[in-house]
C-alpha cells in the first residue's frame, strides 16, 4: 500500500499493488486506487483516503476502505490472489 500525490490541484490517492516478492513497483497500484473525493471520505495518516489490508491466506487479501471514497480501480483477482473488499463507515 502506498500513496501518490499528483500535484497541487489534486489530493493524495491511496493505492495497493499485489506483486511477486522482489518485483519492483511500477506505475500506479494494480489492485486498488482511491481518493477521498474532495473530503467526502475519511483520511488516513498519509493524507489519502483511509484503507487497510490483511492477508486472510496465501491467496486471499482483504482490503477495507473508507465509505465515500472515489474508486478508480478495484480488482477482485490479481495474479491468482482473490481480493475481498469491505467498506468501512457511513
Amino acid at each position: 500500500m502506498f500513496q501518490r500525490d499528483c500535484g497541487a490541484t489534486t489530493g493524495f490517492s491511496t493505492q495497493i499493488s499485489v506483486l511477486e516478492s522482489g518485483d519492483p513497483l511500477s506505475g500506479g497500484g494494480n489492485t486498488f486506487r482511491a481518493d477521498d473525493d474532495h473530503g467526502a471520505a475519511r483520511i488516513g495518516a498519509w493524507g489519502g483516503s483511509w484503507a487497510e489490508m490483511n492477508w486472510l491466506s496465501t491467496d486471499q487479501l482483504l482490503i477495507r476502505y473508507a465509505a465515500n471514497s472515489r474508486l478508480f480501480e478495484q480488482d477482485t483477482d490479481v495474479s491468482g490472489v482473490e481480493i475481498i473488499y469491505e467498506v468501512v463507515g457511513d
